[in-house]
């Protein structure tokens, strides 16, 4: 199957058989209007083999996070567009989506239209060790769109007007970690593009995946073929404004300045990521926190799960040109203290 054919765009059959225990097939979109508050995450996923369907929103404000985690056994329907409060529709498939939330105990609710801008990219199949000799595999696939529509915290509700947001979709067997020293997926949006990547380094430092494109609004695509990184990381693994750079198989040279400090949040562990997704809970489970993003303890080291979903602000420069964008950095820097981030520039 593959995640960018008008036929496989909508999530999987929760009643497939014969796939292995935590096979999933998920969503992830976000919304952003530039690097400002409010940021908002909604996704969902099926579970075939544990017969699950699960979901989730996250919305970072100046100094909140908001999680809602939604979770209930699969239901009769061949393929499933709904749990608890939370809908999704593949409204026209690669193009446009639809997503719901009624109104819930945890103050958020929404009712969003996305659609896309630029042609979506497909990575080649990742293929992770476990940790215990088992090799996982996992298909990943990215899109960027506008969003319209609405969104609702605390009863104060945002009219959506062309707000920024990346389609994530990803199936397979992933492992939690795979004994990375750092993950990055890095979303920079544009007026004219998306700089869209995977990269990942083990604990030597050495690049262990590297995967995306330039995603033109024209509906073109330049492959990335190497990439750079001069990053830091504050003691409790927050990331600081860094740099990253990237080639393209058309030549293109460009770097990317990313300030992952213009806010706060975005922790993927209040969506469940790590231990509420894919997890038999007896029936239907709607659950709600906040947290306050001034709380010492909100910081990548000290949560459960520490990948993290950044809203930034970017500056492309390219030919001595400088543009300001904005999207998501997300990163997860191992905790293992024998793992020491080491910057890699490309040499020009």
């Amino acid at each position: 199957m593959s995640l960018t054919t008008v036929q496989d765009d909508a999530l999987s059959s929760t009643r497939r058989r014969g796939l292995p225990p935590r096979w999933f097939d998920r969503f992830y979109v976000n919304a952003h209007a530039g690097s400002s508050t409010p940021f908002f995450m909604v996704g969902a996923g099926v579970y075939p083999g544990e017969d699950v369907v699960d979901g989730y929103a996250v919305v970072v404000t100046g100094g909140e996070q908001i999680n809602l985690r939604v979770s209930a056994p699969a239901g009769p329907g061949d393929l499933p567009t709904a749990v608890g409060p939370l809908f999704w529709e593949t409204v026209e498939p690669l193009r446009t989506w639809r997503v719901r939330l009624s109104p819930n105990e945890s103050g958020l609710a929404c009712d969003l239209t996305w659609t896309a801008r630029t042609a979506p990219w497909e990575c080649a199949p990742v293929r992770l060790d476990d940790g215990a000799g088992t090799m996982l595999e996992f298909d990943h696939a990215f899109q960027s769109g506008r969003h319209s529509g609405w969104i609702e915290i605390d009863g104060s509700r945002h009219t959506v007007d062309r707000w920024t947001g990346q389609r994530d979709r990803s199936r397979g067997r992933r492992p939690a970690t795979a004994r990375q020293g750092l993950h990055l997926w890095v979303q920079a949006q544009f007026v004219d593009e998306s700089i869209a990547f995977m990269h990942d380094l083990d604990r030597k430092n050495r690049p262990t995946l590297l995967d995306g494109a330039v995603l033109r609004t024209d509906g073109s695509v330049d492959p990335i073929v190497d990439a750079g990184h001069d990053l830091r990381f504050a003691e409790d693994l927050e990331a600081l404004p860094g740099r990253l750079e990237v080639s393209t198989r058309s030549g293109r040279e460009i770097a990317l300045e990313v300030d992952p400090a213009a806010t706060r949040g975005g922790f993927l562990a209040g969506a469940g990521y790590g231990s509420f997704h894919g997890v038999r809970h007896g029936g239907l489970v709607v659950e709600h926190d906040r947290w306050d993003l001034a709380d010492p303890a909100r910081v990548p080291r000290a949560m459960g799960y520490p990948l993290t979903d950044r809203l930034a602000a970017y500056v492309r420069v390219e030919d001595g040109t400088r543009t300001e964008g904005s999207g998501v950095f997300e990163f997860a820097h191992t905790r293992s203290p024998a793992y020491r981030y080491a910057p890699a520039v490309l040499v020009r």
